[in-house]
Order: structure tokens, then C-alpha cells, then sequence
């Protein structure tokens, strides 16, 4: 369970702040973000949705490095996901002509690409996404 905590729709971005809590007290927030039209982020990566999540420590820190254990794991990449599907719905990305969805994975190693190939796969699974790929650090996906 899930709340928006800020949600600023735009002529050309739409950005939503959604927060949530696991049963070991972890406050959880999540960052979607649309962009689309003539700007210069969309210049820099084209119209496109980007998805951040990270464990917020309060008075402005948040940390995505941190290793959730396997049990809750599957519990916020699920709470992420229906976040995401919900600020896709409500934005219209078709119709906006967003095409795009980048993920920046955080990682403990250069070599290590864990999260990134779980991130994959719950895109793959959840999202109504098409040909996904890592380069190593963003996840792009192409939605349908």
C-alpha cells in the first residue's frame, strides 16, 4: 500500500512522489517522472519515464545502495511496480507519445549488475514494455 505524497503535472513533465512503509518501519519513497515535448531534458534522453526508489532516512538523505532482504524484496519491487503502472495510466503516455522508460540502477560494484537484471525482470514481467536493455548503468525499455 502505497501514498502519493506530491504529484505535479506539467505542459511538458509530470512528476510524482509516492511513499510507502515495510513492516521492518523502512520509509520507502519512489520518483516517477515524465517528460515529453520540447525541453532540454527531452533533448538530452528524448520523451521518456524515468523510475527511481530508495529508503528514506529523513531531513533530506536517502539511500539506494542499501540491500533489502529477500523476504521484502519482493514486496517493494511489487509496491514499485504498481506505483509505476498507476503513474502510466494516469499520465497517458501514448497518447503523449512517451516511448521510453530509463532506470538508473544503483550498484555496490562496477561489476555488479544484480539489481539491474531483477530491475529487468520485473519490467519485463509487469510493465507493458518491449525490448529492454542495460548498458551497463541505465535500463532502457521501449514501451508498448
Amino acid at each position: 500500500k502505497f501514498r502519493t505524497v506530491k504529484d505535479k503535472p506539467d505542459n511538458t513533465d509530470h512528476t510524482r512522489l509516492v511513499s510507502f512503509k515495510t513492516e521492518d518501519g523502512d520509509d520507502y519513497k519512489v520518483m516517477l517522472a515524465a517528460y515529453w515535448g520540447d525541453t532540454t531534458i527531452t533533448d538530452t534522453f528524448g520523451s521518456h519515464i524515468s523510475i527511481d526508489f530508495y529508503i528514506y532516512h529523513g531531513f533530506g538523505t536517502h539511500d539506494a545502495d542499501v540491500v533489502v532482504n529477500k523476504g521484502r524484496l519482493f514486496k517493494v519491487m511489487a509496491t514499485v511496480i504498481k506505483a509505476t503502472k498507476e503513474f502510466l495510466n494516469d499520465i497517458d503516455y501514448k497518447e503523449k507519445d512517451i516511448k521510453k522508460m530509463l532506470v538508473f540502477p544503483s550498484k555496490s560494484k562496477k561489476s555488479d549488475h544484480r539489481r539491474a537484471n531483477l530491475y529487468m525482470a520485473y519490467i519485463k514481467k509487469h510493465l507493458p514494455t518491449s525490448n529492454i536493455k542495460y548498458n551497463g548503468q541505465i535500463i532502457t525499455a521501449t514501451l508498448r
